[in-house]
């Protein structure tokens, strides 16, 4: 059936597929307004939150975002788990940088500080963590994060 729409229309390729290339999404206004806001947090290494219904493209917008950024310039590190706990979070992080986390969250948390801060300081690159579906995270694994981002004690990056 899809073959035969997309030969009356003439189209390229099938519509409303998940794989297509983020460089040829459709970019409304509100999409490019996004794109440039979290191009901002992600320069500044600020936090941001998404929200928008289900279905209205959240992921997409991650994916064009990610592709819209220097490699050169950034390390992008992506988890999308709902059933994600803190000490899974830096597990996760971790893993994405090729490093083995320990086992306590605090010392998997000091450990995932550190890596960021050699990135930062001896790739000279940014760090943008992305978690996909994180309204379905738990009060207390989403409680973990403004601490990441807060100012951090004497002598360690903040994330």
């Amino acid at each position: 059936m899809a073959a035969m729409y997309k030969a009356f229309y003439e189209m390229q390729r099938t519509p409303f597929v998940r794989n297509i290339p983020p460089g040829e999404l459709y970019e409304s206004p509100a999409m490019a307004d996004t794109l440039g806001r979290l191009s901002y947090v992600a320069d500044r290494q600020l936090f941001a939150v998404v929200t928008a219904d289900a279905g209205c493209g959240k992921s997409t917008l991650v994916r064009r975002f990610v592709s819209s950024l220097p490699k050169e310039e950034y390390i992008f590190l992506y988890l999308s788990d709902s059933k994600l706990t803190p000490r899974w979070f830096y597990k996760g992080m971790l893993d994405q940088l090729g490093t083995e986390s320990r086992f306590y969250r605090g010392d998997a948390k000091r450990q995932l500080q550190k890596e960021v801060e050699i990135i930062r300081g001896v790739q000279g690159k940014k760090v943008v963590c992305i978690l996909d579906e994180a309204h379905l995270l738990e009060k207390e694994t989403i409680e973990e994060f403004p601490g990441i981002h807060r100012d951090p004690p004497a002598g360690q990056p903040d994330l």
